[in-house]
Parts: C-alpha cells; structure tokens; sequence
C-alpha cells in the first residue's frame, strides 16, 4: 500500500512560494492589523459620501486599499489552508481574514444606500468637475445601473432577509445531498464493497467495467428518488424567493435580475438555447461515436461517461508538463511565453498531493504580486491539461493585474473559462500534431469533446432549459411538486440524448442533484466560455495574428468593459449566432478527427 506524503515530503521545487506575498507570519498579522485600521477609517463618510467630489473620491480610494490588504490577506490564507486543512493554524489564519471581511461589510453597509438616494446627475457633476473621479467612472455606471432597481430602506432590508432565507435553501440543499442522503454501497472494479458519495460517483460512473458504472447509476438515482418530494419543496422555496426579489426589485423576471450584472440581454441567453436547439444533431453524433468506440448495442444513459480511449501509459513529470505547455502555447508570442516560464521557474504552482491537502486545481491572485496555482497533479495527460487550464486563468490575471487599476482587474466570472478552454484546445492540437502516441492523441481530444460535450449541450441543452422554464412558471405564480420538475427534466432529457442511447425512466431524478441550480442562471456561463474557447483556438491555431493581437489584449481587460463589450473586442456578439456556429463545427470536425485517428492502422 502506497502512503500518502506530508506536505514535508514533497521537493520544495514542486511547491509554490507564497514567501512573495508575505515572507512570514509576523508580515501577515501586521497587514491584518493595518487592514482593521483601514476599516476603521470607513465610518468617517457615513452621512457625508457624497456631499462634496472629494469625499466620493477619497471614500473609493479607501475602499480600494482596504480591498487590497483583505484580498492579499485571503489569498495567502486560504492558500495555506488548502494545504493541508488538517492544520489548525490553517483554518484559524483563514478565519482571520473572515472576519476581517464581515467587519467591513458592517462597517460599509451605508455605503450603497447613500449611493442609491443620491441622483445620479450629481455624480456626473462631480466627474466632470474633479478629475481624480474620473478614475471611477466605470465603476460608479456600474453601481448606478442598480439605481432603477434599489428600494427604499425598509424594503431593502425585508429583502435582505428573504435573501437570507434563500440562501437557506441552498444550505438544506447542500447538507441532504453531502451529508444526510446514503447514497448506498456498489462493488467496484475489484469487487470491493465502497460507499457512494457525491464526490466519487464521477470516478466509478467513468469505471471501463459496465457493471460498475451500472451499480453507480441506479444507486445514486434510488437514493434521489427518496429524496425527491422534500428537495422539490426546498428547490420550489428558492424559486419563489427569487420571483419575490425580482418582482419587487422591478425586473422583467427572475431570468432578467440575474442576466443584469453582466449585461447579458435576454437575447444573447436565448440565442445560445437556440443554437444548440437547432445543432443537437451533432451531440447525436457525439453519442454514436461513443456507442461506436463502446461496442455496446444496448446502449444506456450510463455508459456515455465510458472511457473513448484506453488511455497512455505514458507519465508525465511537472518538467515534463513545463516542456510541453511551452512549446504548445508559443503561439501567443515572446512576452507570454516568457511569463509563463516565470510560473514554471519561480514556483507559482503547487503541483503534487499531500496528506491533508484539498482535492481539484484552482488559480488565484491578490493585487500587485503574480497569480499561484493550486493542483493534485497524478503524472498522467489530464494532470498536464488541467496545469495548462489554471495557467490561462493565471495569464489572464496577470496581464489584468498589470494593465488595469485595482479596482477594475479582476475579470468576471461570465468570461473566466475564456482563456482557461482556450489554453486546453491549443495544447489538445499541439499533442495532435507532435505526438507519435496514437493514444495520447487520443486521450488530448477526448478531453476536448468531453468538455465541449459537458459545457455546452449539457448546461444549456439540459440545464439552462430546465431553469428557464421553472423560472417562468413561478413568476407566472404556478406552483411545483416533485412530479412537474420530474415531468420538465424528463422531457428535456428526452430531446438531449437521442436515438442512439436508451432512456431510464430514473433520469427523471436528474434535477435533484444539481448545486448551480441553486445559484440561478450560472449554469449557462460555461457554454460561453466553452463556445468562446472554441472560436478563439481555432483562430489562433490557424494563424490568425490579427485575431490573436486582438486576443492578447482582451487577456488584459479585466473588469474594464462589461463582460459582453469584451467579448466583442474579439468579435464575439452573443445576439448572433456565427460564432457559436463556429464553435460547435470545430466540435464536429474533432469527433472526425478522433474516428479517424481511432481506426487508422
């Protein structure tokens, strides 16, 4: 039996430094302190925020550096949390910064009702008169198109409390489906007896044993099934909590409050339905080819999470990881290429597993300092896709950080996995083009279809239908039991799977587990980026340097623009349908590509 490492055992040189954040924990506390001084100072523009230009302004310079120390803060500490979350000094260090950020939320909570009563015309008066303002400008056109949608104290405040009790719903959701649903035992590929958790289902639903992914399927659905009436009526509760919000706020519907933050018109959401709608014909084909490559005739909902390919043996090292992903994204030009080795040589990323250390891969940055990435790397192709994909989040923050004020460098989440499926889609055509393992080749557009496959019919053709329609019955002032949800997904399933894969009545159940549908409408945000990614690679691929001058410097935008007016500086407009097109003919042309390599002698 192979033991697991201590964070001790691994070599430094496959640790990130966090040393260039703060060089110990005697730094960390003295910006801790200065953070709390800060805060503080906040309760000096209470009554008075926006009686002169110069209080505005000097508020949201404040504001700016109190966000700084508490970023950095809660980036170093969670950081050093997720390494080991065994150690107590972790997790009271994380709860530090925790309670630093409550403290500000207490201590600014005048801030956007004082904002909101005052018109916004004297705003522009004090733009145009103080230069400094001038700064802000966005973020105060930002904050001031909620204006339309604010209430009046009271009213705001019985909202906040119907908030909170949405946020309950999300909370029961979490706890019956983590930790109060048995989710049942299965034999695995050895014949052991293991427990079925939400966390591993995904391991033994991809099991190359039949049997397996069998046991998986309908265990986890038996469970949900007993479950289903009680998680209807807590999904229900959150639905109606977000009709309340939105009728009272003024929005059109529900759809319409939480497109709004980003910009995003009813159009655009729709017009991605719409496409995939019309495209499902090649997720059909996606389907056949797994039915294809599976041998298997009767061909069921489980066995489409099989293995396309037997997988490399080939390991992989991180030096190994850093020659690849080099030579793979050299496309971008000198300057990012030269950053990239940066995050390679000064140890910007945690690569291997420990005891105690939390499970994915994730990226991260402060201000003023340089992204980390978070990772379990296990010498396999995935680990080096999934270090390329935090490493697009990470130039992406970077090139934010160092081209934009503070306060305007963080880009959204709605353009996020932009850069990340982009950096995946060029190293999968690298590999393709250099590899001579006809199964690495494989296995790097396998990884590709999946995500596409997942990301773009599965959120939209599946769940943002699902949420869309649920929405508007409640809006409309119906009600749901169990049955109504069961009866939509159903049908919606129905049309997604197609003629090629043999529908179980139990998928019916399939809604029960979903967390984003509990944080409304974010499902659909993977499809941009997936849809996105696709367009932006395919160009980039294929030569274009106009198209990647243009890409470089949407890396750098951050939360200068909203997120569609960015999109756009890369020509892509989300109220046409050219650029998803695109998008879904180079997922076609890749399930050619994949049979082709797969048959070849």
């Amino acid at each position: 039996m192979i033991k697991e490492k201590t964070r001790n055992e691994i070599e430094e040189k496959y640790k990130w430094d966090l040393s260039t954040l703060y060089k110990n924990e005697e730094e960390f506390n003295k910006e801790l302190l200065k953070a709390k001084e800060l805060i503080e100072k906040v309760t000096e523009y209470k009554g008075k925020l926006t009686k002169t230009s110069d209080n505005l302004y000097n508020f949201l310079k404040l504001e700016e550096e109190i966000t700084i120390y508490i970023e950095n803060l809660y980036v170093y500490a969670s950081c050093k949390y997720n390494e080991d979350v065994s150690v107590s000094e972790n997790q009271q260090r994380q709860n530090k910064v925790l309670n630093l950020d409550t403290l500000y939320s207490e201590k600014s909570n005048f801030v956007m009702p004082e904002l909101m009563k005052t018109d916004y015309k004297v705003i522009e008066k004090y733009i145009n008169e103080n230069d400094k303002l001038k700064e802000f400008k966005f973020d105060l056109e930002k904050i001031y198109r909620y204006q339309k949608h604010t209430l009046t104290d009271n009213e705001e405040l019985l909202l906040s409390k119907i908030n909170e009790l949405s946020d309950k719903y999300k909370t029961n959701f979490g706890l019956l489906t983590n930790s109060l649903i048995d989710f049942g035992k299965i034999k695995d590929e050895d014949n052991n007896e293991v427990e079925l958790t939400i966390g591993n289902y995904s391991k033994y639903i991809r099991s190359k044993d039949r049997r397996v992914r069998k046991e998986a399927f309908y265990t986890r659905y038996r469970a949900l099934e007993k479950y289903c009436n009680i998680l209807s009526v807590n999904y229900e509760g959150h639905l109606k909590a977000d009709s309340i919000n939105a009728k009272a706020k003024k929005y059109d519907s529900s759809l319409h409050m939480y497109l709004f933050p980003d910009g995003m018109t009813e159009k655009a959401y729709d017009n991605l339905l719409d496409i995939a709608d019309k495209n499902i014909e090649v997720l059909y084909k996606y389907h056949k080819l797994i039915k294809k490559v599976s041998k298997i005739d009767d061909f069921k909902v489980y066995d489409l999470s099989v293995p396309l390919t037997k997988g490399s043996s080939k390991k992989y090292t991180p030096e190994d990881a850093k020659k690849i992903i080099l030579e793979a994204l050299s496309v971008y030009g000198d300057e990012y290429k030269t950053i990239l080795k940066k995050a390679f040589d000064e140890r910007w990323i945690d690569f291997y597993t420990n005891k105690g250390k939390r499970a994915g891969y994730y990226e991260t940055m402060g201000f003023n300092t340089h992204p980390v990435v978070f990772g379990n790397f296990t010498d396999d192709f995935m680990s080096v896709s999934a270090i390329c994909h935090e490493l697009g989040h990470a130039m992406n923050s970077y090139f934010s950080d160092k081209n934009q004020p503070p306060h305007l460098s963080h880009y959204r989440i709605i353009v996020a996995e932009v850069a990340s499926l982009t950096n995946e889609m060029v190293l999968s055509n690298y590999i393709v083009k250099n590899s001579k393992d006809k199964q690495e080749k494989l296995l790097a557009i396998e990884n590709i279809l999946e995500v596409f496959s997942n990301n773009f019919f599965g959120t939209l053709s599946e769940g943002s239908i699902f949420e869309k329609i649920v929405h508007k019955k409640i809006d409309n002032n119906e009600t749901l039991s169990d049955l109504d949800f069961n009866k939509i997904f159903k049908d919606i399933a129905s049309n997604y799977y197609g003629p090629d894969v043999e529908l179980d009545d139990c998928i019916k159940y399939n809604w029960c587990r979903i967390p984003h549908f509990y944080t409304s409408f974010y499902y659909y945000k993977y499809s941009i980026g997936v849809a996105c990614a696709c367009y932006c690679a395919n160009k980039i691929i294929n030569g274009d340097n106009e198209f990647l001058e243009k890409y470089l410097k949407f890396l750098t935008l951050g939360d200068s623009m909203m997120p569609m007016d960015e999109l756009k500086t890369i020509g892509i407009d989300l109220e046409k349908k050219e650029v998803i097109e695109d998008a879904i003919k180079y997922f076609d042309n890749l399930i050619d590509e994949f049979e082709k390599i797969y048959y070849e002698k």
